[in-house]
């Protein structure tokens, strides 16, 4: 029996499909060095999980931001296909059809292409419910979420005032816990990045720089801008038992750069805050930040940032704050 363990780290499962990320597919075989590039051990990686993990649901492959593939990357996965006979279903790679039907190199595969739901489909069956696989998807990602969550939170056995904030708290959440969790590193690193990804398009962002503000930020804001390919900058730290005043920092100016905050939890924004004055410092702006969980309705920083978060933890109900 094969061992399951590597490719329950690369996807989510639900009760009708395996999903899997193409970027982190490319992670765990490579790192980071070229994360928008399928090379063969990739998509040897690829071919296995396609023969030996649950073959009997489809497999749906998410190749957003991959940019290339290798002359020779598919050659295990088209082979597994064959052999399986299990559907197929990449969505955000309608770009690269042309690329991945070359590389089929005359198997007797069908292989279509729906550039208005940016599907392909490999198989013998065409059908394709996108609105049910997004449902799906979306669900696992959330319970997977809600979960990582659930795990970081170390429970106080009475309440006490929180280390960062005047708060005081039956608990908080440790996001060392899960920076050392491979698997809920590298799949809330790229939930981090459609977030980013999107924040930037929407908003119309020029310039963009990612910037942690803390050791606990840091490793997110680091794998997000090499999965994104964008710019980061960690300064350590700001919080209230740490020097304020960074000298090397504030005098590297950086006039126009738009800085957007990577954080891990957001309990009473004192950290975001500080972050965003030491950009102005700078000539720079942070209007936008991005943190793992928040227990304040953004609401109350729209005066000083656009704040979004993958989780809200009011909505969990899993601390009880008081001031």
């Amino acid at each position: 029996m094969a061992n399951s363990s590597k490719f329950e780290f690369i996807t989510h499962s639900s009760s009708k499909y395996i999903f899997t990320r193409m970027q982190n597919i490319i992670w765990t075989t490579r790192g980071l060095g070229l994360p928008f590039v399928v090379e063969s051990d990739s998509g040897n990686l690829l071919g296995e999980l396609i023969t030996l993990y649950q073959p009997h649901k489809p497999l749906v492959i998410n190749f957003t931001r991959i940019t290339e593939i290798d002359d020779h990357a598919l050659d295990g996965f088209f082979a597994s296909i064959k052999s399986s006979n299990r559907k197929i279903i990449i969505i955000d790679g309608s770009h690269l059809f042309n690329r991945i039907d070359q590389l089929r190199k005359g198997e007797s595969i069908k292989i279509s292409n729906d550039p208005g739901k940016n599907l392909i489909v490999l198989g013998n069956d065409k059908r394709v419910n996108k609105i049910e696989i997004e449902a799906e998807r979306r669900k696992v990602i959330d319970a997977f979420k809600k979960t990582a969550v659930k795990k970081c939170l170390e429970k106080f056995t009475k309440k006490r005032r929180l280390s960062s904030t005047p708060l005081i708290a039956t608990g908080e959440f440790n996001s060392n816990k899960l920076i050392s969790d491979l698997k809920s590193f590298v799949w809330l690193s790229t939930f981090f990045c459609d977030e980013v990804e999107q924040i930037i398009e929407q908003q119309q962002i020029e310039k963009p720089k990612l910037l942690s503000a803390s050791l606990r930020g840091a490793p997110f804001a680091a794998a997000i801008g090499m999965l994104l390919g964008k710019p980061y900058e960690t300064i350590d730290h700001f919080g209230p038992k740490h020097k304020i005043f960074e000298s090397d920092f504030i005098n590297r100016i950086e006039k126009g750069t738009n800085y957007i905050f990577v954080g891990d939890f957001c309990i009473g924004g004192t950290e975001i805050k500080l972050a965003k004055t030491y950009t102005e410092m700078k000539g720079s702006f942070l209007n936008h930040a991005i943190v793992i969980g928040t227990h304040i309705d953004p609401i109350h920083f729209e005066d000083y940032f656009k704040l979004y978060s993958l989780i809200n933890l009011s909505k969990l109900r899993l601390v009880d704050y008081s001031i």
